[in-house]
């Protein structure tokens, strides 16, 4: 069953988008110095598949990596010892990449068994945490109703195709009914062009990317939270099984323990 939105929870992600960059501020690339020095290593070397998804990841107009994210996996990458490259694409052409060994690996993964025919998971790396998101249309019926019953009153619900949304929305989906009532597109990108034409009500996304995206006037005020959690689960990084040894992800859980149990980790991610 969905949660309602946690007060609390509220108050933490307020302390994370204050220190976000504001409308016309310039998101500085991450410094590839750490990374730089070990690009020598021949015998470990990793492409990353990498979507835009600010403030967590993304690529500059010049191809350098960027985000909070990112700067998480450079150092779990560095405490590994391998080097690292970046590859542009959606996080579902990143699946089929891994299954034909085309890219090495990806962040934000939810641990499915189909998924395990071709990959390898490492163990949690963060929290993810997903709201749903409603124009004002909607605004009022989704702070009572739960989604199931949103989408039956006509809800129109758009999702990225090939992620994976939490048990709830996932048997949802398992309903053909309710399923052929869900918009899907390509990109959380068209997400944000589909609520603008208002051909959708509402999307489900992490509440640190829509207020993101709010500073640069992605989205504007046509979206706002309603009070169901959609998704508050463990995430972690997907591997090609066809490029990744299980020795090498075993070495990427013992760097990922390794730096959550730092300061800096707990400050920046546990909330």
């Amino acid at each position: 069953m969905f949660c309602m939105f946690n007060t609390n929870r509220l108050i933490q992600i307020f302390l994370f988008i204050t220190q976000l960059p504001l409308a016309g501020d310039k998101v500085a690339p991450v410094q590839l110095s750490s990374i730089q020095e070990l690009s020598e290593q021949k015998d470990c070397h990793l492409s990353l598949g990498i979507s835009d998804w600010m403030p967590y990841q993304g690529l500059t107009k010049n191809g350098q990596p960027t985000g909070k994210q990112v700067e998480l996996i450079q150092q779990i990458v560095k405490e590994v010892g391998c080097s690292l490259s970046y590859k542009s694409m959606s996080f579902p052409q990143g699946l089929i990449e891994l299954q034909n060994g085309t890219v090495d690996f990806q962040m934000n993964a939810s641990v499915s068994e189909e998924r395990k025919s071709y990959s390898y998971f490492s163990i949690p790396y963060r929290k993810e945490f997903l709201l749903l998101y409603s124009t004002s249309k909607y605004l009022d019926k989704c702070q009572t109703m739960n989604l199931e019953a949103l989408i039956k009153d006509g809800f129109k619900l758009g999702l990225q195709k090939g992620l994976v949304y939490g048990p709830e929305l996932t048997r949802i989906q398992k309903n053909r009914e309710l399923n052929s009532k869900i918009y899907y597109v390509d990109t959380n990108i068209q997400h944000v062009q589909l609520v603008q034409q208002k051909n959708l009500d509402g999307v489900v996304d992490d509440p640190i990317v829509v207020s993101y995206r709010s500073t640069k006037n992605v989205t504007g005020d046509t979206l706002s939270a309603c009070s169901i959690v959609v998704s508050e689960s463990p995430i972690s990084l997907i591997f090609s099984k066809k490029t990744v040894s299980r020795e090498l992800v075993d070495k990427f859980n013992r760097a990922i323990r390794k730096i959550q149990n730092t300061r800096a980790y707990q400050k920046e991610w546990v909330w």
